[in-house]
Parts: C-alpha cells; sequence; structure tokens
C-alpha cells in the first residue's frame, strides 16, 4: 500500500531507484571510521542518521515511562533515528487516506525488524517509541497493536514475517494494516574493531567481507480484498513467498551453490503462474561480497538470460552496506516503485544471509 525508506543514496524508493540508475548509490571512503593503520574505511553513511534533538525527545519521553535506564550506544540511536523518520511517514500517509474512509475500527500492526544484537530491553524501548509516534502522526493509539510472536524476540527473518502476514491475511473479520519497518547501523567504531578483529570487514584483500552501512525501510500491506475496497489506493500485489536455508553458513565457503536459489526461483514462479512468463526485474538485497553476488548472477543468467545484468538486476545491498534486514525491505519497497511506475513483474530476491535464502513476486 504505501513504502518510505531512509537510506544514504534516497529518502524516498523513487530518489534511490534514480541513484542506483544512475551508478551513484555507492560506497564511499568513509570520513571517521578507520582500519588498524590509520586509513580511512568504505562505508555508506547517512547524513540523516545524526538527530540530536530527536534524541533527546525520545530520551525524555523513555524515562517518563519507566525506561531510564536503557541506554542505547550511538549505532543504535543512528538506526532508531532513522526509523522514527519512516514509521512517522508511514504513519502519517496512512492515516491520511485509511482513516477518513474507514467505516469500522481499523488496527494498525506495527512489526519492528530490529538488529538481532539488540537485547530485550533495546528491543522494548524501540518498539515502544515507534508505537507512540505512529499514534503522534494520526493513528488513535487505541488501534495500534504490536503483535508479540513477529516482532518480540528477532528471530524471525523478514521472509518468516510476510510470510505469516500472507497466511493470516482475511483471516480476520477486523480490518488490518500491518507496517513492518527494518532498521539497522553499523556505522561505529565498534563494528569496525569487531569486524577487523574477526578478519570480517570488506577489504581489497578480503573481498568477502562487509562495508559498514545503515537505513531503515518500511512498507504498509494489508489483503488484497481489503486493499480493493480502498478508494484511490495504489498497491502491489506481493505473492508466491518462497523460503529456505542453506544447512552450513556461506560466508566462507568457497563453492558457490546457487541450486537452493534456483530451486526457491522455480517455485516462486510456478506459484504465481508464472513459468512461462518473463519477469522484468529482479531487486535483490545483495551487497558486495563476491560469493553472494556469484550466487545471484549464476541464478539470474541460468534462468533469466533475456534480463540485463545492469539495467534489470539491482543490488539493493551495495546502495547501503551491510544493515540487517534493511536491504531486502528495501527491495520490497523498490518493487513497488517499480510495479507502479511501469507495471513490471519483479522478483525480489533474498540472499544476502549466511544461511536464509528467499524469493517473492510482486507485480501490479
Amino acid at each position: 500500500m504505501a513504502a518510505s525508506l531512509r537510506l544514504p543514496h534516497g529518502t524516498s524508493p523513487e530518489e534511490l531507484a534514480t541513484a542506483i540508475a544512475n551508478d551513484k548509490a555507492r560506497a564511499d571512503l568513509d570520513k571517521e571510521l578507520v582500519d588498524d593503520d590509520g586509513f580511512p574505511i568504505l562505508s555508506v553513511r547517512s547524513s540523516e542518521a545524526q538527530d540530536e534533538v530527536l534524541r533527546e525527545e525520545i530520551t525524555d519521553w523513555l524515562a517518563l515511562n519507566g525506561m531510564a535506564e536503557v541506554w542505547f550506544s550511538d549505532e543504535q540511536w543512528r538506526a532508531l533515528t532513522l526509523a522514527s523518520a519512516v514509521t512517522g511517514e508511514l504513519a502519517s500517509q496512512a492515516a491520511g487516506f485509511l482513516l477518513p474512509q474507514a467505516k469500522s475500527p481499523l488496527v494498525l500492526e506495527l512489526v519492528p525488524v530490529l538488529p538481532v544484537e539488540w537485547n530485550a530491553a533495546h528491543r522494548h524501548a524501540a518498539t515502544a517509541w515507534l508505537k507512540q509516534l505512529a499514534a503522534q502522526c494520526g493513528w488513535p493509539a487505541n488501534q495500534i497493536i504490536v503483535p508479540k510472536d513477529l516482532a518480540d524476540s528477532g528471530a524471525l527473518t523478514p521472509s518468516a514475517i510476510f510470510t505469516a502476514l500472507a497466511n493470516m491475511a482475511g483471516v480476520s473479520n477486523t480490518p488490518t494494516m500491518t507496517m513492518v519497518v527494518a532498521c539497522a547501523s553499523t556505522i561505529g567504531d565498534e563494528t569496525v574493531s569487531r569486524w577487523l578483529a574477526g578478519n570480517a570487514l570488506f577489504t581489497s584483500s578480503q573481498p568477502r567481507g562487509q562495508i559498514p552501512g545503515e537505513g531503515a525501510a518500511g512498507v504498509l500491506v494489508t489483503d488484497s480484498q481489503f486493499a480493493q475496497s480502498i478508494e484511490g489506493a495504489a498497491f502491489a500485489k506481493l505473492e508466491a513467498i518462497e523460503e529456505g536455508r542453506h544447512d552450513n553458513a556461506v560466508d566462507e565457503s568457497r563453492r558457490i551453490d546457487a541450486s537452493l536459489l534456483g530451486n526457491l526461483v522455480e517455485a516462486s514462479l510456478k506459484r504465481a503462474d508464472m513459468s512461462s512468463v518473463k519477469v522484468d526485474m529482479v531487486i535483490a538485497d545483495t551487497g558486495l561480497r563476491s560469493n553472494r553476488v556469484q550466487e545471484l548472477m549464476g541464478q539470474v543468467t541460468a534462468t533469466m538470460s533475456h534480463l540485463d545484468g545492469k539495467e534489470d538486476v539491482l543490488r539493493v545491498g551495495a546502495a547501503c552496506g551491510t544493515c540487517g534486514a534493511v536491504p531486502f525491505v528495501t527491495s520490497l519497497a523498490l518493487g513497488r516503485h517499480y510495479v507502479l511506475e511501469r507495471d513490471t513483474k519483479v522478483l525480489c530476491i533474498g540472499n544476502e544471509d549466511a544461511f536464509a535464502r528467499c524469493v517473492m513476486v510482486m507485480r501490479a
């Protein structure tokens, strides 16, 4: 139904799409982060991740609501700042075009996808703040819920969350909108030091390393029947979700095994009755790690050779660095943009995770 982004190279799907098309969405030498020899490292840093006024507002709100003891690191503050912008924008849009048409109370589900490293106190505080923010932006506070089974532990991947939402679509008699917001930041000395110690930082001699990045991405979804009942709504259909897992982490794997991803692509297209229909675009969360790129492009070459590898295959991870679930949710936001702009059939692929692989079809 709607999408919002706060990424280093775009504060909207349209802006990010333009930056990627113009080959401007890339990592650059960081002005603050350095390696063990004192040389700048590559990063993808957002100019909107630092907001002292908002940080003070959140700190005061947490103190007033019994969470004064929760201390966020600088990286966590950066992620929460970006998530606040996305949540506020989506909640305002939703309240503006949905609530006036609602014939009965309309429930808003908030599903924050927070970094897996955050502990329970951080997750609770961040979720409580984002829920409060959605209410500030016009959605009735008593009609906002946080589904505990989808947003509490951080154990679920984004694809698992959307699979669960698809399975629940249309089951309830109460009209429901779901806002899924992912955020993360690895822009900080703490992460760089940890990655350097583990030989996990991207360098010329370590092409399988990670590039620090940050961002927030959110999408607003509901079931098709309800979406079609909303006057003037523009939406893309997300369907045929297929998931799988590698038995072993692929981070250090020298052999590229694309069979799992290939099977998921085939199954997803078959479920969407598109086995004989050509996909127009592939949008993936893939970053710069060579084995992930080879896995993705090998699959595209083998099964979708009609696609132009530069124009029709977008690797979102390269535009925002390593920042948890943000690249995958961004791929859905971009998919919606292209479906509505070009009436395209998009395949959204997740292969940046060390284990999980997923494929989703998005179309008009």
